[in-house]
């Protein structure tokens, strides 16, 4: 009796030693971290970053060559239309060294002389114009009488018209040696011409507010030089450039929302203007990208802190689906040519194949493959296989 026990003594504990064994080389389970499918709307958006600005920005510009005085105003001053908001005045001579100025009096004396001598022949062919009137009328009466001949009437009536056109001739000639007298002035800077002009007034060509001062310092500035951009922030719009791939799925009217304006909130906004022409712009990896720029007016009230020219975030919902059903966008992976999930039931992981829908950031649509509340594998690793055991955790947010 004491044999058979024994046996089954020593059986028994083979087997216990056999089973620890095989319990202690089992699979273990792995962790993973699950999600839900769920139902609900998805928006799916493309982003670029965009800034904001005035929508009439004006840019003054000096009108003509000059001597800019400073200009008094600062960003952010209120102007009324028309107000003077720059002062140029003429360009000073420039300065002549001892020769070039020696020669530019000297030609200005002769300039002097040239009108006097002008003036005396004006006044000498004036008179000569008198003495020939006076003759072609005693030459034409003496004819009538028979005195003379009228022939000798007809000549002196020439000689009349012949003085009255060098009185013109000598009229035209001191005018251009007056010309020529001002002109040699100038180079001297002797005239009192640049002086005796007034200043150019540059008034603002609307009301608003003084955005930025281009040109604030005194001194020679060129015809359209700009000096102060003026612009209304009451109205502000937002453009951005988005990558033409992107920027084919927006249409005008589409929704939008701005963030990273500098506030917390987010504002709305919609499109209003897509741009039909793209432009080169190179990102800040070196590569050279088509973008197209797209125009948007705000929904929301605008904040009396956002001005122009600020930084924002943009994304403009190109589609929307209500009711769908959506999982984490980190639980889908390739198996081959088609996208996969990892379900749970009944404590293991079971490779699935699913039909993928549109996407945002954060999740993406599942058209076929899967049923509202499924528990999914977030961010699965390479330890997953099709049927292993798996250790669930809850997934803090979807």
């Amino acid at each position: 009796m004491k044999r058979p026990i024994r046996l089954i003594v020593r059986i028994a504990i083979v087997l216990a030693i056999v089973g620890g064994i095989a319990w202690l080389l089992r699979p273990r389970a792995v962790t993973v971290e699950t999600a839900t499918a769920t139902r609900g709307t998805l928006e799916t958006t493309v982003n670029a970053e965009g800034k904001t600005r005035v929508k009439s920005l004006f840019v003054v510009a000096a009108p003509v060559d000059g001597e800019l005085e400073r200009i008094a105003l600062k960003a952010g001053d209120i102007v009324s239309a028309s107000a003077v908001i720059a002062q140029v005045r003429p360009a000073a001579s420039r300065p002549l060294d001892s020769r070039s100025r020696a020669e530019a009096v000297a030609a200005v004396g002769a300039a002097r002389a040239a009108v006097q001598r002008a003036e005396a022949a004006e006044q000498e062919a004036a008179a000569a114009l008198v003495h020939a009137e006076s003759a072609s009328l005693t030459s034409a009466r003496l004819a009538k009488e028979g005195v003379v001949a009228s022939k000798e009437a007809e000549h002196a009536g020439h000689e009349r018209e012949i003085r009255r056109e060098a009185v013109q001739v000598s009229r035209a000639a001191v005018e251009q040696t007056r010309a020529e007298l001002v002109r040699a002035e100038a180079a001297a800077g002797t005239s009192a011409d640049a002086q005796s002009r007034g200043v150019t007034a540059v008034r603002s060509p609307t009301a608003g507010r003084v955005l930025r001062v281009i040109r604030e310092s005194a001194g020679p500035v060129a015809a359209g030089t700009p000096l102060v951009e003026i612009g209304n922030t009451s109205g502000i719009e937002i453009v951005a450039d988005f990558l033409t791939t992107d920027a084919v799925s927006v249409r005008p009217g589409a929704p939008a929302t701005i963030r990273d304006w500098g506030g917390d909130e987010t504002l709305i906004a919609r499109v209003r203007q897509v741009d039909p022409g793209a432009f080169t712009k190179v990102s800040a990896l070196g590569l050279e990208e088509q973008r197209v720029p797209i125009v948007l007016d705000l929904v929301s009230e605008r904040p009396a802190s956002l001005g122009h020219d600020f930084h924002v975030n943009v994304a403009i919902v190109v589609w929307r689906g209500d009711d769908v059903l959506t999982v984490p966008s980190t639980a889908l992976f390739r198996v081959g040519e088609r996208w996969a999930v990892f379900v749970l039931r009944d404590g293991r992981a079971h490779l699935t194949r699913v039909v993928v829908g549109r996407s945002d950031a954060t999740r993406s649509v599942i058209e076929q493959g899967l049923n509202a509340g499924d528990q999914i594998v977030v961010q699965p690793s390479d330890a997953l296989t099709d049927n292993v055991r798996v250790l669930a955790l809850p997934r803090s947010t979807d």
